[in-house]
């Protein structure tokens, strides 16, 4: 079995990972105007139930399988009995996650939301997509995934048409995420061989899937659980609406970086499984200078175009949206580096116990403090103490690694980036207080903020940007010479 390489997962993961996040974003404009911000807050609230639902039923299966399934190699049987009985063993626990579920939804004023979104959590149990991750074939995700969401967009268009039709959305969205699931079943063949499935194989998983289990839980407290205790604490469908968009556009800033970690936690499981330790350095190396890329122009962008284009992205109404932005600028950089020497260093090398007394100390920072804030800050209280938590997290993470990650080689691969971002942001905040408030002015300052953030670099003599400006180079030259 031939592996694509880290370039090509890069990109075919950036691609799912932006096409989950793009398609809400295509469709936020229409959906703010025709559904109302009370109902997005609706939809926002029962959806991060579910979602909490489809956590608690997957357990750490995503993470621990794909690592697992990294770990077998070239192995076919071995590969096989690990996917069998991890699904396996995700299946059983889904379906218990649900039978709780039923009867709290039942008795709920809202439980026909929740029925909408029931084909969301079967979707759960078909999701396999650990497997295409652990076997570095990411292509297969991001080409179903695709298809599947341009369907659900021209369904959305098609058939979305009045506040009355929320139903209508929570369905699309759920079904095209079950379809979506199935779709991938097919890519199986060939990939996996008939194994011998026992109970107590199953099992054996059980316990290290519980581990994995952590991360999962403070993913969804970052991701969910301020969105729920903003319906608890406040009671306001609308802030949890100006929520739900401004989380939004952070997603797909986040997926972007996520899209990198996750392809390289396969190949860095597979490295420490060899313990190959100087090519291992040798990705750390890379992943500086990656992650130093990413996050600065991200951070200082989304705060220079906020105010230009959440007007005319999601109409009036959604003013609050801008000041949720700002507040969640630094989060691109924290999450960053967090997510890098998680996926990295400590999941890979198997210290994955590490990794969850890190993510349950930021836990209880972000419940503490979205109990102390929300009720009297309400959307931006939730922002900050997301915020806050992604903070404590890659404080204390850095602390467990500080003898593996030179702080001094991170600050070195990294400040020139820094300037190079602040500098652009001077400049795209200043223009964009010339433009009237459009579209075609906010891709105008997204356009003049990547000249200027890649021109900064060059004259900075920044090596990782150079380095691969001369390389593209070359190979035009060598192109043409030919």
């Amino acid at each position: 079995m031939k592996k694509d390489g880290v370039k090509a997962n890069f990109i075919y993961n950036l691609i799912y990972n932006i096409v989950n996040i793009i398609v809400p974003l295509v469709t936020a404009p229409y959906t703010a105007r025709v559904l109302g911000a009370e109902n997005i807050g609706i939809y926002s609230y029962t959806y991060a139930i579910v979602s909490s639902v489809v956590m608690f039923g997957a357990l750490g299966t995503a993470t621990y399988g794909q690592k697992e399934i990294a770990s077998a190699g070239e192995n076919i049987v071995e590969r096989s009995e690990k996917f069998l009985e991890i699904w396996v063993l995700k299946a059983v626990t889904m379906v218990i996650a649900f039978l709780i579920f039923v009867p709290y939804a039942y008795q709920t004023t809202a439980w026909i939301y929740y029925a909408l979104q029931i084909p969301y959590i079967v979707a759960g149990v078909f999701d396999i997509s650990f497997f295409f991750q652990g076997i570095e074939k990411f292509r297969y995700i991001a080409v179903r995934n695709t298809i599947v969401r341009i369907a659900g967009i021209v369904l959305l268009f098609s058939l979305v048409k009045s506040s009355n039709d929320l139903w209508i959305y929570l369905l699309i969205i759920s079904v095209s995420q079950l379809l979506g699931n199935l779709s991938m079943w097919p890519y199986l063949r060939g990939n996996i061989c008939r194994v011998k499935l026992t109970t107590r194989n199953v099992m054996k998983h059980l316990s290290n899937v519980m581990i994995y289990f952590i991360p999962s839980i403070t993913y969804q407290i970052y991701a969910v659980l301020d969105k729920a205790m903003l319906g608890w604490l406040v009671g306001s469908n609308y802030e949890n609406g100006y929520y739900e968009q401004a989380n939004k556009i952070v997603n797909l800033v986040v997926n972007v970086i996520s899209s990198y970690t996750i392809v390289m936690r396969s190949r860095m499981s597979a490295l420490f499984a060899q313990k190959r330790n100087e090519e291992i350095q040798e990705k750390m190396a890379v992943s500086y200078n990656v992650i130093a890329f990413l996050v600065f122009p991200m951070t200082f962008g989304i705060a220079a175009i906020a105010a230009g284009m959440v007007p005319w992205f999601f109409g009036d109404g959604y003013d609050a949206v801008i000041g949720l932005l700002y507040i969640f600028c630094p989060i691109f950089i924290f999450m960053g580096y967090s997510r890098m020497i998680g996926t990295h260093i400590l999941t890979p090398s198997g210290r994955q116990q590490q990794s969850n007394y890190a993510q349950i100390i930021a836990a209880v920072v972000n419940i503490t403090l979205n109990s102390l804030l929300i009720p009297r800050f309400f959307a931006k209280g939730a922002a900050v103490a997301s915020v806050t938590a992604e903070l404590v997290l890659v404080l204390v993470y850095y602390y467990m690694v500080r003898k593996e990650i030179l702080l001094k080689q991170v600050i070195e691969m990294g400040w020139k980036k820094a300037i190079a971002a602040g500098i652009m942001f001077v400049f795209v905040f200043t223009i964009g207080k010339n433009f009237s408030i459009s579209i075609f002015y906010t891709f105008v300052e997204i356009l003049i903020g990547a000249i200027v953030y890649v021109i900064v670099l060059v004259v900075l003599r920044d090596a990782f940007v150079c380095k691969y400006i001369d390389k593209t180079f070359h190979k035009i030259l060598g192109q043409r010479r030919k």
